[in-house]
């Protein structure tokens, strides 16, 4: 992640070898009721005196966590220049299936054990489906994966939604992209987005860095 103070934007970069599956249920206030998938995005550090136990922890979490009722999806990232640092990715089939995960009692335990090795709160984003699309593949080794956050403030937010439409819409038809969904917070912070991208390679994901329109939507959005 290279957090960039004032931004609206947070990175994360790792090779395919860093990733490991995972849930995270930190809470922080859920959407309201839904029929609809809740998608969860968690950014966590842990010590650096911790981290090889921090991985472990969550990689028991994880083990337990992938048997919850109406888990869709557990990614956990390690940023590639702090070691300590992690993002979750998770996906719940509805409303009521994360919500129980946040009651389970592996959550409390979870939450319990890491209180005492982390670094700092956590950040949590509850999100809903925004420009999202079924990943054309499973990453092989070598694939790139980012997980960016974006937000406008409110009165900018009807100017910058299809600037972040149109960005999708355009990643996802890349040659080497595996996977470039758009999440977005619910109301009253429909100003914030998510994204989580996969590339096929690190030359892939530079590709998407210098297109037009990635350049288009940074010159759009920059901060005065």
């Amino acid at each position: 992640m290279r957090f960039i103070p004032n931004s609206p934007i947070a990175r994360l970069l790792v090779p395919a070898a860093l990733a490991i599956g995972l849930g995270v249920a930190l809470g922080s206030p859920a959407p309201a009721q839904t029929a609809e998938p809740v998608y969860v995005v968690t950014y966590l550090d842990v010590s650096t005196d911790w981290v090889v136990q921090g991985a472990g922890l969550i990689k028991q979490y994880r083990d337990l966590s992938a048997h919850h009722a109406g888990n869709l999806e557990f990614t956990a990232l390690r940023e590639m220049s702090w070691p300590n640092r992690f993002v979750i990715v998770e996906g719940w089939k509805d409303q009521a299936a994360f919500a129980a995960h946040e009651k389970s009692a592996d959550t409390a335990l979870f939450n319990f054990t890491l209180a005492a090795i982390r670094n700092s709160p956590v950040n949590q984003h509850v999100l809903q489906s925004f420009a999202n699309v079924p990943a054309r593949n499973q990453p092989a080794s070598g694939a790139v994966y980012m997980v960016e956050h974006v937000d406008f403030s409110p009165a900018a937010n009807a100017t910058g939604l299809p600037l972040v439409k149109e960005l999708a819409l355009a990643s996802q038809k890349e040659a080497g992209v595996v996977r470039y969904d758009i999440y977005q917070e619910p109301p009253p912070h429909a100003n914030h987005y998510s994204v989580v991208a996969v590339w096929a390679n690190r030359a892939a994901f530079d590709a998407h860095e210098t297109a037009a329109y990635t350049r288009e939507f940074r010159a759009a959005t920059v901060m005065p």
